[in-house]
């Protein structure tokens, strides 16, 4: 009978004890991704490291994608899915665990989401003063932080929901792309940049590249979420029909001697039609250069 010697037995007790009681690989202290445990067998630490690296980078790609296909540093807006035949319901959480809401600014709302006069206005605009900080709403990862013609210097900030939430007309920015921040976050200084009449914040909220009334989510004169689930339903896209309509519009410029009354026959239309249209009165005095939409 072979007897093993007390190195032998120590060897094969310590391979027995492998066996019986798998390894734990340390987890990620990457706040993005989740806690990772791998069960280790033997000879396969090369296997371990790629599995392990290979499940943390499909995490940031979630963490940083969210429900989009890329995470695209230039293009302001993604294309719009179109909502205008949803007919289901999507929840969508707005907070969760110790996650919190933070009000952009402590300023009034100036004007609001919808059709002004011959575009549509897709955010809310909120009075502020060059210099008065800008917070992020919710936790997220900044996409964008550059400047605009039109928006001028502006962030976007993307958040794990499928929301994206834009910061408008900024003085100066405080973040760079692929920076993560948190709702409260400084993210930059109001100001009057970009196609702007004054200082003030353009607020947008998206959806997967599709535009939301911010007032259907928060309420402007408490600073609050109506609610920490959003209930996402044809409702809130109920301003397509308008968008439509704008898209079908007619304007005309007036040239001198024009009046309401022959702009209206030129474009078979009534004045009633054209005032209603453009806010004026019947009574209203038109001038050459002046663009009025006519349909």
């Amino acid at each position: 009978m072979t007897v093993l010697k007390p190195i032998t037995k120590i060897f094969f007790f310590i391979l027995l004890c492998g066996a019986l009681h798998p390894t734990f690989a340390q987890t990620d202290t990457n706040t993005r991704a989740s806690n990772i445990t791998v069960f280790e067998s033997p000879n396969d630490s090369a296997d371990l490291a790629t599995d392990f690296w290979t499940e943390i980078s499909e995490e940031d790609e979630r963490w940083l994608f969210g429900e989009y296909e890329s995470f695209d540093i230039e293009t302001t807006h993604y294309p719009m899915v179109d909502f205008s035949n949803k007919k289901d319901t999507t929840f969508i959480t707005l907070l969760s665990g110790d996650e919190r809401y933070v009000h952009p600014c402590d300023c009034p709302v100036t004007s609001r989401f919808g059709v002004r006069r011959y575009r549509f206005h897709y955010g809310i605009d909120t009075k502020l003063r060059t210099g008065d900080p800008v917070y992020s709403v919710f936790d997220g990862v900044v996409r964008i932080a550059r400047r605009s013609t039109t928006y001028g210097f502006f962030v976007v900030v993307r958040h794990s929901n499928g929301l994206e939430t834009y910061y408008a007309h900024l003085s100066r920015l405080l973040v760079v792309p692929e920076q993560e921040v948190k709702a409260g976050e400084l993210i930059g200084l109001g100001g009057n940049t970009g196609r702007s009449r004054g200082s003030h914040l353009h607020f947008e909220i998206r959806y997967l590249g599709a535009p939301l009334n911010p007032e259907d989510l928060i309420d402007f004169e408490t600073g609050k979420l109506w609610n920490p689930i959003l209930e996402l339903n044809t409702h809130h896209f109920r301003h397509l029909s308008e968008v439509a309509k704008l898209k079908q519009a007619a304007f005309h410029t007036v040239r001198s001697g024009e009046t309401l009354s022959s702009i209206a026959r030129r474009y078979g239309t009534s004045v009633n039609a054209i005032c209603r249209l453009n806010g004026i009165k019947s009574t209203s005095v038109i001038r050459p250069g002046q663009r009025l939409r006519v349909r």
